[in-house]
């Protein structure tokens, strides 16, 4: 996320940096500030926050000089030509090269009071982020609502004014567009994935009255049709075999084995097979009910 200005303070000073920043933010200013800071080591995400910030606000004072983390970020804001801007809450001078840079002196501001160098300090903000007339702005009061909506109408451009619009569009009922980055992010997201369809998107045809009463199974003409074909196709193979004899092939020489209608064909009545005539022809009959005398 993008800062506007990222505020630079001591520990000791942390009430008058939270009066500050909620004046800031107050201008529609996006303000970086770590109100849980417990230590003084500027580190890596300190650095990554304070490269992601148009500007930096830090404020001097007693405690801040002897602060390292202040004078840390207060050197990185110094290294970016234009990024800078020096407020004092007392009489210390920093050291340099923050000492020849110019301040602005808040000293004694309070929620109730606010100082000239406050203004100055908003009005050098302002120039540099090509905002105008922010001292005019503060002057108002809620009572002055059309001295505010003059200005905003005068400054369409300005967060201030852009701020109003999404308020006053989210009372209405009326949803925010996407930002451009974002709409085109999802349309080219879009069009490079194919769409699949659900389940629920593949409807099936809905029966008519008309079809409910000729179709009471809930099968389509050409089911039916399909249907009545190999029934009819059944029917007709059926009687085709049915009307036709089957004549077994007969074979004089081949024995009758279980089919009497072949038998029947081969051996004519009152005849017997000449391959049953050897089984049939008489031989000596053994009478195997009496034991043969044992020899002595």
């Amino acid at each position: 996320m993008a800062y506007d200005v990222f505020l630079v303070s001591a520990i000791e000073d942390r009430d008058m940096a939270k009066l500050v920043a909620r004046r800031l933010r107050s201008l529609k200013f996006k303000v970086w500030f770590d109100q849980k800071q417990t230590d003084n080591t500027f580190d890596a995400k300190d650095a990554r926050n304070a490269g992601n910030s148009e500007y930096m606000l830090v404020m001097w004072s007693k405690d801040a000089v002897k602060s390292d983390w202040v004078r840390a970020a207060a050197s990185v804001g110094h290294s970016r030509p234009g990024m800078l801007v020096q407020t004092s809450l007392d009489k210390t001078i920093p050291y340099e090269p923050f000492k020849s840079d110019k301040r602005f002196s808040i000293e004694g501001m309070t929620s109730r009071k606010t100082p000239e160098g406050f203004y100055k300090m908003i009005e050098e903000l302002g120039q540099r982020a090509g905002r105008s007339d922010l001292r005019e702005w503060m002057g108002y009061g809620k009572k002055d609502e059309d001295a505010r909506a003059d200005w905003i109408a005068a400054h369409p451009d300005d967060p201030i004014a852009i701020d109003d619009k999404k308020k006053r569009e989210k009372a209405m009922g009326i949803k925010p567009a996407p930002a451009a980055e974002t709409a085109s992010a999802a349309a080219l997201a879009k069009a490079s994935v194919k769409p699949v369809p659900s389940q629920s998107a593949v409807r099936k045809p809905v029966a008519t009255n008309a079809t409910k009463a000729s179709d009471p199974l809930g099968m389509g003409w050409g089911t039916l049709a399909a249907v009545g074909a190999a029934v009819f196709a059944m029917f007709f193979l059926s009687w085709i075999f049915r009307s036709q004899t089957i004549a077994a092939p007969v074979h004089a020489g081949a024995p009758g084995v279980g089919n009497a209608y072949v038998l029947q064909q081969a051996c004519p009545v009152g005849e017997v097979p000449a391959s049953l005539l050897k089984v049939l022809e008489p031989g000596p009959i053994i009478n195997d009910t009496e034991t043969p005398d044992s020899e002595d």
